[in-house]
Formats: structure tokens, C-alpha cells, sequence
């Protein structure tokens, strides 16, 4: 039974858990809890460590079970973001989340196979993005409680567009549903981080930037979830191929 739950019908249970984290988000923000909205977000990525780990076991990945420990923790203390010490162990901990993804596409990354025109396309996109979120990261500075907190917080947008730009030469060169997945993923992310951003700083239509943040983190952490199980079929199959 255990293994029918958390393996053949997993798409349909985390489903029926974005449902639920998703509605229960906009209910409990409607009634303007926000330290238990804050909270939920941490309490989403831990349901979903909890999931994976007794999905997957010893088989578990690191990386994965690191990013999820420290994306919730940088949830959690959310809850106290006012303070300006809080405020810099968040951001902190979210940086050490970014890492992690980091960690997993890294020795991945490859430049083989890909053209000059593309390499020169990607990366004069990636610029001009980067240099958005960047404006958009110094138009917050002055709401930054502290230095430090701003320190990482720049660090953490850096990682999310060296995550961009090497999740993208990743899957155009691999092209399989393991690396699309991990580039939605990533993207599902940093959307999530820009949409609340502009949420908490209330720089516009705040309401609505906040619900886009919840639902585009629940879709970020279904796919990670669901990526987990690619990333371990694909490790199956190519552990069976090998002589």
C-alpha cells in the first residue's frame, strides 16, 4: 500500500496537497494571519521533505533533502522577518537553499553540442534579466532592515541567474524530461521569489503578488517532488545501461 501511495499514484497526492496548500493559503491570508501564512510556507517545504523521504529512503538525494531543510528554515523564520536579525538568518538560509540547486547542476553543466549564436543569446538574455532583478533588488535596499541581510540578499539573486543560465544550457543540451523539469524548476522559483518580493514591499497590486508567490512556490515544490522521481529513475536506467 505505502509503495502504491508514494509511487504509482504520487502525481495525484501532490496534487490534492498543492490543492490544499493553495486554498488553505489564500483562506488563512484572507483572514489576515500572516505570521501563520508565513509559516505555512515552511510547513509546505517540510510536507514535502517528509514526502520524499519516505518515498525514496536511503535513496534520497542530498541535494534535494538539503534544499528543502533550508528553503522551509528560511520559510520558517519569516515569521519574525520584522526583526532585523531574523531578517538576515532568512536570508541566510535562503542563499544555502539556492546552493544546493547549485550543487546539483553544477557537475552537470557542459558547453558541448551548443552553438556560438545560441551560447551569445542566452547569455545577452540573461544579462538584461539579471540586470532587471538587480534594479529590482536595489530598488528594495532601502527597506532591507540591515547590511547583512542585503548582502544576501544580492548573493541570492546572483545564484538565481547562474541557476537560470545554467539550467538552460543544461536542458538544450541534454533535452529530456529530466532537465526540462529541472528548468521549470528553477524558474518556478525565482518567479516565486520576485513575486514576493514585490508582495511584502508592497511595490504593487501587493494582494495579488502575494497569492502569485504562494501558488507559483506550491507549483515549484510539486515539481521538485516530481523531479526527485525522474532524477532517481534516470540514476535506475543508467546504472542498468552501464556494462
Amino acid at each position: 500500500m505505502p509503495k502504491k501511495i508514494f509511487f504509482k499514484n504520487y502525481k495525484i497526492g501532490l496534487g490534492v496537497l498543492a490543492i490544499f496548500f493553495i486554498v488553505a493559503s489564500i483562506v488563512i491570508h484572507s483572514f489576515h494571519n500572516y505570521s501563520l501564512f508565513r509559516l505555512l510556507r515552511g510547513i509546505i517545504c517540510y510536507t514535502a521533505l517528509v514526502y520524499v523521504l519516505i518515498a525514496h529512503g536511503k535513496n534520497i538525494q542530498k541535494w534535494l533533502v538539503g534544499f528543502l531543510f533550508f528553503y522551509g528554515a528560511s520559510s520558517v523564520t519569516t515569521v519574525w522577518y520584522e526583526n532585523s536579525t531574523m531578517a538576515s538568518v532568512s536570508m541566510i538560509l535562503n542563499f544555502l537553499a539556492f546552493l544546493m540547486l547549485l550543487w546539483y547542476i553544477v557537475p552537470k553543466f557542459t558547453f558541448k553540442k551548443i552553438s556560438k549564436a545560441f551560447t551569445l543569446l542566452i547569455v545577452l538574455m540573461l544579462l538584461l534579466n539579471g540586470y532587471l532583478f538587480l534594479q529590482f533588488v536595489e530598488l528594495m535596499k532601502e527597506m532591507t532592515l540591515n547590511y547583512t541581510q542585503y548582502i544576501f540578499m544580492v548573493l541570492s539573486a546572483f545564484c538565481g541567474i547562474l541557476l537560470a543560465f545554467m539550467a538552460l544550457f543544461y536542458n538544450h543540451y541534454f533535452n529530456s524530461k529530466l532537465s526540462m523539469g529541472f528548468t521549470l524548476l528553477v524558474f518556478l522559483i525565482i518567479f516565486a521569489e520576485i513575486f514576493r518580493g514585490i508582495g511584502y514591499y508592497d511595490l504593487a497590486y501587493s494582494t495579488l503578488f502575494v497569492y502569485l508567490a504562494r501558488i507559483f512556490l506550491v507549483l515549484s515544490v510539486y515539481t521538485l517532488v516530481h523531479f526527485s522521481f525522474l532524477d532517481l529513475k534516470n540514476v535506475k536506467v543508467s546504472k542498468t545501461a552501464a556494462p
